[in-house]
């Protein structure tokens, strides 16, 4: 089994064959130490949990809690990738597609359905994973839905009409998608949800723990304020299983840190420009200083400009998103500024997804439901490594993670496929 390693010169070739000019090989996440900060991050969540396992109300510990697990699915992992799962949104399951064969060895036609590309990372996102199966030798049926649910469920259901070999999907909702993947399933179509979880056996989620992804910026956060301040949480779209996941962890976080208050009125849909208006017109009517705020997906660089806009200092911001211009910033002010981030990249998506898709084409089998990509955090000490040279505050790209960058490791195929 091979392990996955995407970043680099690839990863650039592809977004800038796709003409769109953004660093796929920006920055992405890293550990907070800065002599493994490319490595997988199953050590690091594995201590998080286990010091959480022991201090789970002091300010600042991660909460220890698995998700259901019905099937014992999580409970045949090593304990290492067990760790992974802790806080994720969903249950998880003995996957449907265990023994999944394909239908026809000439039918490679995957359906990829995406939510609207209004910002970088889903137009990177786009671009790479939509190349990457092209260059898999598979036949993309491309469709852009838009930010409804029910006109997402429409195509997502037109595409298993349509009897193609495989859905990849981005799903606004996970509830939404119950009925539509276990239709897919009954016609012998395996979807592949990235990003958002989908709790079905019926198909397979690819992507990082968004909950615990939350948990480990909030972590930092309440370190890094003292455990005191008022914490900006700006939202992306409401109810969309990504942002509601994330701040799930931090909250889960800042329940045992009473110095520590939160607003969270502000949304954004995802775009900087939205974040920045948004912003800007909180601030000029709370003046209450802000230690701290935490996004949910794209937004940071908006959010850092609404404060600007508003006159204020840029206080820490935490993001899992980590787009170019947010990085640069970061970068440009280290000695004055203080960031922390984590995020599953998309060329990181595009390859998990790449992969898991090929090892179902070859027969191998999907042994469980969720895969949670290994996503290590960013911070001062190592952001250096995930700034591109170049890049400034106004770039629009997101980050494509170093070279050595590699979330869905041998050891973690090994265990889920097969």
């Amino acid at each position: 089994m091979r392990a996955l390693s995407t970043g680099g010169a690839a990863a650039a070739a592809l977004a800038l064959t796709a003409g769109l000019g953004l660093a796929a090989c920006s920055s992405s996440a890293s550990s907070s130490s800065s002599s493994s900060s490319a490595a997988p991050a199953a050590s690091a969540s594995s201590s998080s949990t286990a010091s959480a396992s022991t201090a789970a109300t002091s300010c600042g510990a991660i909460p220890t809690t698995l998700p259901s697990d019905p099937d014992g699915a999580i409970a045949a992992l090593p304990s290492s990738l067990q760790a992974l799962y802790n806080g994720y949104p969903v249950a998880v399951y003995k996957s449907a597609f265990a023994s999944w064969k394909p239908k026809s060895a000439s039918n490679k036609t995957i359906g990829f359905l995406l939510s609207e590309t209004n910002n970088g990372y889903q137009l990177a996102l786009q671009a790479i994973l939509s190349g990457m199966l092209k260059g898999a030798g598979y036949t993309v049926d491309e469709v852009t839905s838009s930010d409804q649910v029910t006109d997402q469920v429409a195509d997502f259901n037109q595409l298993v009409e349509k009897k193609v070999a495989a859905i990849v999907y981005e799903p606004l909702s996970s509830s939404a998608f119950t009925t539509a993947v276990a239709g897919a399933a009954a016609a012998g179509i395996p979807s592949i949800s990235v990003l958002n979880s989908v709790a079905s056996a019926d198909t397979i989620s690819i992507g990082a723990n968004d909950w615990l992804q939350g948990a480990q910026m909030a972590a930092q956060v309440a370190k890094d304020i003292g455990g005191s301040g008022n914490v900006l949480d700006v939202h992306g779209i409401s109810g969309v299983a990504i942002d509601a996941a994330a701040f799930a962890g931090v909250h889960a976080v800042f329940a045992h840190c009473p110095g520590i208050s939160t607003n969270d009125t502000i949304y954004t849909q995802f775009a900087d420009s939205t974040a920045k208006s948004d912003v800007q017109t909180y601030l000029e009517t709370h003046p209450a200083k802000i230690a701290a705020a935490i996004t949910s997906g794209s937004g940071a660089t908006g959010v850092m400009e609404g404060f600007q806009a508003a006159g204020k200092s840029i206080p820490e911001i935490a993001n899992d998103s980590l787009e170019d211009g947010e990085l640069a910033y970061w970068y440009q002010n280290m000695s004055s500024y203080k960031g922390v981030g984590i995020t599953a990249t998309p060329p990181q998506i595009a390859a998990a997804t790449t992969t898991i898709v090929s090892d179902l084409f070859k027969g191998d089998g999907v042994k469980i439901s969720a895969i949670v990509l290994d996503t290590p955090l960013v911070t001062d000490a190592t952001v250096a490594q995930w700034y591109t040279k170049g890049t400034t505050t106004s770039s629009t790209g997101n980050a494509g993670g170093p070279t050595s960058l590699n979330v869905l490791p041998a050891a973690e195929l090994a265990a889920v496929i097969g």
